[in-house]
């Protein structure tokens, strides 16, 4: 990996953890919803973690990482969990999903500072 591609895999990842962590937020916050709030609440939810996917796939066709598509496939599985309220599988996709989007990051920062760029 050049420090171009570094930069990029950094800048990638970094955006990904930021909406994932996001994603984590939300969730807790939408396991306490009820009635109709809760299910207007998991149709946003699932809106979001479409456009973190979309954003992921994006990462990957950029960087050529394929642990930014081992998060997709992590997210893919979130539907069906919101369907059937299991919150807490919810938050830990998401946190399996950041671990993936982790490895891009900590990968393009070693080549940055082996080329004494940070």
């Amino acid at each position: 990996m050049n420090p171009k591609e570094a930069i990029q895999s950094y800048l990638f990842a970094e955006r990904a953890k930021t909406n994932l962590i996001t994603l984590s937020q939300m969730i807790t916050v939408l396991s306490d919803l009820k009635g109709a709030e809760k299910s207007g609440a998991k149709r946003m939810f699932k809106l979001l973690v479409n456009a973190v996917a979309q954003d992921l796939t994006f990462a990957e066709k950029s960087t050529g990482s394929k642990e930014f598509l081992d998060a997709v496939r992590i997210l893919d599985g979130i539907e069906s969990m919101l369907d059937n309220d299991e919150f807490d599988d919810v938050s830990r996709a998401i946190g399996n999903a950041m671990t993936q989007a982790t490895t891009p990051a900590q990968q393009g920062w070693q080549v940055l500072s082996e080329n004494e760029l940070v």
